[in-house]
């Protein structure tokens, strides 16, 4: 048989311990108030805006009757209930505890919602961390929290939500409560601050993006997603670092789709599950690139005639101002980088009158016509 000293005993028990510390507790013993751990504070439970009613019973319990929805959830029928780190402390929270049944009331015995979910601010109270049913007799259920939940540097509100309500003849509908609890603890210090700095810029055919990363653990997964709408998002892109340090990633979106806009945005998911999204960078679609030469504008001011011509490629061009009938009026090289090039061409005394602009090389030629 395998001996465990005393040493190793003790320090097991100080484990279990640590993990077993209540951050919060809800009796409802004629209170709304709640008990709460070292270096933490707790908020008072409240109901929310769905509910009309609500009482204490026996000075034990407490409920929150009618409002609540015969199908699926009302975002504002929820018992709420917060638990916050003190200056200088952050937060790991494991489970929620809950005592819960639906009213005795009625016959046969049961009224009120059959069902609960378990949801939280981190993600808007969008996702049930823990869902069950319920009958009229008081049942204890265990919600394990996730990842996320472990290193929180700021309070967490919670929402508990009763739905798919029945009402038996003569019944009241009641979400009862005996004891909710949160177990987990506050720990002295400060976690490293995180963030996730984005920016998209279009260039011809294709969008450049750079994000810098700042407080995340070697191994997170960075999944860079683009949307048409700002509303649906999927990945184009995933990088993983290697490092804790802050870390610079670059990608090209060289299939961008035709829309008004391009939103971007990226995902950093760290090995534990604790997930945590950029702010929303919005661009313009990028254009295509323009490769043939061509003169984009053109507009005589006084004796000067003002042109602004897009070069396809680098190189010496000639331009050439010719009459209606073919008289060369005009001649200038114009040696340029790709890209548009502004220039003046000086007619002087010719009379007014319709003129054209020709732009050459031995292998391109465009021409546009003009009035002086």
């Amino acid at each position: 048989m395998k001996t465990i000293n005393t040493l190793t005993l003790l320090s097991l028990l100080f484990v279990l311990s640590a993990h077993a510390q209540t951050a919060g507790d809800w009796n409802f013993n004629n209170t709304l108030s709640a008990a709460h751990g070292s270096n933490l504070t707790a908020g008072t439970a409240a109901l929310g805006s769905a509910i009309p009613s609500n009482s204490f019973n026996a000075s034990t319990e407490y409920y929150g009757q009618d409002g609540w929805p015969a199908g699926g959830i009302d975002m504002n029928a929820y018992l709420q209930f917060s638990v916050n780190p003190n200056a200088g402390y952050y937060m790991v929270l494991n489970t929620v505890t809950m005592i819960l049944r639906r009213s005795n009331t009625g016959t046969p015995s049961g009224s009120g919602p059959n069902n609960w979910s378990l949801r939280s601010s981190l993600d808007g109270y969008t996702t049930d961390l823990a869902t069950g049913s319920m009958t009229f007799n008081y049942a204890t259920y265990t919600a394990t929290l996730p990842a996320a939940f472990q290193s929180l540097t700021s309070g967490v509100t919670f929402r508990l939500y009763g739905y798919n309500m029945t009402i038996n003849s003569g019944g009241n509908s009641r979400f009862v409560y005996d004891d909710i609890s949160i177990q987990g603890q506050a720990i002295a210090g400060t976690l490293a601050e995180q963030s996730i700095d984005l920016t998209a810029k279009t260039t011809a055919n294709m969008v450049s993006l750079q994000w810098q990363s700042q407080g995340f653990a070697a191994g997170t997964l960075f999944s860079l997603e683009r949307s048409t709408d700002g509303a649906n998002f999927s990945a184009i892109d995933q990088q993983t670092s290697t490092t804790a340090e802050t870390s610079v990633y670059q990608y090209t979106d060289k299939t961008a789709p035709s829309s008004a806009k391009l939103y971007y945005r990226v995902l950093a998911t760290e090995p534990g599950g604790a997930a945590l999204r950029s702010a929303i960078s919005v661009v313009a679609p990028p254009t295509a690139a323009t490769t043939e030469t061509t003169i984009r504008t053109i507009a005589a001011s006084g004796s000067m005639v003002k042109t602004v011509v897009h070069l396809g490629e680098p190189g010496s061009y000639q331009l050439n101002v010719w009459s209606q009938e073919g008289k060369a009026l005009y001649r200038q090289t114009l040696n340029g980088h790709a890209g548009d090039q502004a220039t003046e061409i000086a007619l002087g005394n010719y009379p007014h009158g319709v003129y054209i602009l020709t732009v050459s090389t031995a292998d391109i030629k465009t021409s546009r016509q003009f009035i002086y």
